[in-house]
């Protein structure tokens, strides 16, 4: 009990406490994860490396890696969706070796993951000993212990591709470690702080080239690097800033509001992260009603708000306990929010007094930058992940709100030590806490063992989630009835959803289920016109005339088979010739001549043969229809294809001449195609 006592009284523990307070909770994060390191790629996994020739070449990729404008991260994107963190990159490829199995080379990255989650432990241990000072290391402890144990982390340490984020994470606590604290003092010193200033930038860049979102914490460097600089101003001249607090403070905040909602040219917001992006959901309108089950149903910048805060607040109550885990964004499985619902209302209520109540706590702390720490990084992520700034449906996977898990627990300790709760009855209601997050992580790990397991366990969890029901349809090989019934109710969830549409229409066409097919093609063409859908359009409509053309040549309606055959034939692909294009000419030429139009038959095939010459098929039918007709100019003139494949043959060359009989010019032309055959020997 005594040694427990020390524990939570703030400045008298011993480094021998701290030592094993800091082995202890990384031999935690280890343990904890440990299961995980049997586990193989799944998701982007294989884009940023088992599909990724960059990061499969190692050291011999880092000068691609790093080249101005490569955009190597992830490998079978669009164009559009390719972005570049080469220090992630760079990390993927040096642990690459093409030497090692699948299973010893999925195993290493996953050793990987659960040293750098250790490794980010180590640091916080620090930044808390740092910014956190007047909390007792019990506490400092226990928040440490509820960070690595919360449930969300498990995506960012199970998903090898979340390697990104964990090393931004660990160049965010290095640049704020770093960032120094200035005095009034030598010359020699001030460099110092100039240069760990320097240092502390420097690591914040590195983390931006690991992962963008480390954007959002920019505003908390610049605003710690601001109140340190204040400190070493003559006291005369900080205090008259400080008589202008008001001021600069509503100036500085509509240059923040400036720089978060300008967008320079091209359209290109200043700072991606924090961009307003209002002009997206007005493009889209016509796509969108507000009936549908989709946040891209708002109609104006007061329902996006109202749906912001109503989702900004789900999101805080996950920070404190997720019931349900989201590994993908875009879920569309949120009722729209308008403000004649009391959700947003709600939501503003406990938003404002969340923020009275740090206003409070900022007020009355006796290390007003520690919960500046907390608060910065509870809050920007929220804010960045806002819809009012980015335009993600609905929901979003659990990683994006990684660090902010941090910074609600240190706040909630920050409140704790204005109490006078008994350590014992911290420290029990704390495991029963942790308890809870532990076993909510070991239910949950085992569904990152591979993509079928995350998949079926997310389509478990949420049956409304339309694009989890696709993502698992899609991952279902041999059931095509459940594969199909996945996509329609993935369907009826968002009926403007792109790849449902685009994955149905491709199960329907592999089914030779034809008008179907180019129903959702053309759904999918409406919403995300591209060359790919074009080509699968036309192939729609290609089958569904010539089945309707089999049709009426089997009822002996001749000239409606020959028009709609026709009319399939001019729509197939102009560059593509295989055995269907082959036989569905064949069979118009057949069809043409059965309707007496000989010359256009023979034309039709003559025409096929100069497209498709190795394609001899053609000319023996010819010369079939030509013989049945007693047509010897044309059985000569489909007969002469046959020549340099029968060049010796003297029989072949009898019957031609034997075919020719009486006609010179036939003759003539019969003798010239010899001797161009043999004198090309």
């Amino acid at each position: 009990m005594g040694m427990l006592q020390s524990l939570f009284k703030v400045q008298q523990t011993s480094p021998k406490q701290k030592g094993w307070s800091l082995i202890l909770l990384m031999l935690f994060a280890v343990i904890l994860y440990w299961p995980s390191i049997d586990y193989g790629f799944v998701l982007d996994d294989k884009k940023v490396i088992t599909e990724n020739a960059v990061t499969q070449g190692g050291i011999d990729s880092l000068r691609t890696i790093w080249a101005k404008d490569s955009k190597t991260f992830q490998a079978n994107v669009p164009d559009d969706a390719k972005i570049a963190r080469p220090l992630s990159q760079t990390y993927f490829a040096l642990f690459y070796d093409k030497n090692l199995s699948d299973e010893a080379l999925q195993q290493r990255y996953h050793q990987g993951q659960i040293a750098l989650y250790a490794i980010l432990v180590f640091l916080l241990f620090f930044l808390l000993e740092k910014y956190f000072h007047h909390i007792s290391l019990g506490l400092r402890c226990i928040v440490l212990a509820l960070f690595i144990a919360h449930p969300l982390h498990v995506e960012v340490v199970a998903n090898i591709k979340s390697a990104d984020e964990l090393l931004a994470s660990i160049l965010l606590v290095l640049s704020l470690i770093a960032l120094p604290k200035f005095k009034k003092s030598t010359l020699s010193h001030l460099l110092y702080q100039g240069c760990m200033v320097m240092l502390s930038l420097l690591l914040f860049a590195m983390g931006y080239k690991a992962k963008q979102n480390i954007l959002m914490f920019a505003p908390l460097i610049v605003l710690l690097f601001a109140i340190n600089f204040f400190r070493i101003l003559p006291n005369r001249l900080t205090q008259k800033v400080f008589s202008y607090k008001w001021s600069i403070g509503f100036s500085v905040v509509l240059g923040i509001l400036f720089i978060l909602l300008h967008r320079g040219a091209n359209d290109n917001p200043l700072v991606q992260f924090y961009a307003r992006d209002f002009l997206f959901y007005q493009n889209i309108q016509s796509s969108y009603t507000a009936v549908h089950n989709s946040f891209l149903g708002m109609t104006s910048s007061l329902e996006i708000i109202a749906n912001s805060l109503w989702i900004t607040l789900l999101s805080c109550t996950k920070l404190i306990y997720p019931v349900e885990l989201v590994h993908h964004y875009g879920a569309y499985q949120i009722a729209v929010v308008s403000w004649s619902s009391p959700k947003p209302y709600i939501a503003l209520g406990v938003g404002v007094c969340i923020l009275c109540a740090m206003i409070y706590l900022l007020r009355s702390s006796p290390n007003f930058k520690g919960l500046l720490v907390a608060a910065g990084i509870f809050l920007l992520p929220l804010v960045a992940y806002s819809h009012i700034f980015i335009p993600l449906p609905d929901t979003y996977a659990d990683r994006f709100l990684f660090l902010a898990v941090l910074g609600v627990l240190l706040i909630i300790a920050e409140a704790i030590t204005r109490t006078s709760s008994k350590p014992l009855w911290i420290v029990g209601l704390s495991a029963l806490w942790l308890t809870a997050y532990s076993g909510k992580v070991i239910q949950r790990l085992p569904a990152w063992q591979s993509d079928n397991t995350l998949l079926t366990e997310d389509w478990k969890q949420s049956p409304n989630n339309a694009s989890i029901l696709a993502r698992y349809a899609s991952h279902i090989k041999e059931d095509e009835d459940n594969k199909e019934q996945l996509y329609l109710n993935a369907l009826s969830i968002y009926p403007n959803f792109f790849g449902a549409h685009y994955d149905l229409a491709r199960l329907y066409y592999t089914q030779h289920r034809y008008a179907l097919a180019q129903k959702h093609f053309n759904e999918a063409s409406k919403l995300k016109s591209s060359d790919d859908i074009q080509y699968n359009l036309a192939l729609c409509r290609y089958h569904i005339l010539r089945s309707k053309s089999q049709s009426a040549y089997a009822s002996n309606q001749l000239e409606d088979a020959i028009q709609l055959l026709d009319s399939a034939r001019s729509i197939f692909p102009k560059d593509l010739v295989d055995p269907q294009y082959r036989e569905m000419t064949s069979n118009l030429a057949k069809m043409h001549f059965e309707h007496n139009a000989h010359d256009t038959a023979y034309e039709l095939l003559i025409k096929a043969l100069k497209q498709d010459s190795n394609h001899l098929v053609y000319a023996q039918e010819g010369l079939n229809m030509a013989g049945n007709a007693k047509n010897s100019s044309r059985a000569v003139e489909f007969g002469l294809y046959f020549a340099p494949s029968r060049a010796d043959d003297l029989t072949y060359w009898t019957d031609l001449e034997n075919l020719a009989q009486g006609n010179e010019i036939l003759l003539e032309q019969i003798k010239l195609r010899k001797s161009e055959i043999f004198s090309a020997r």
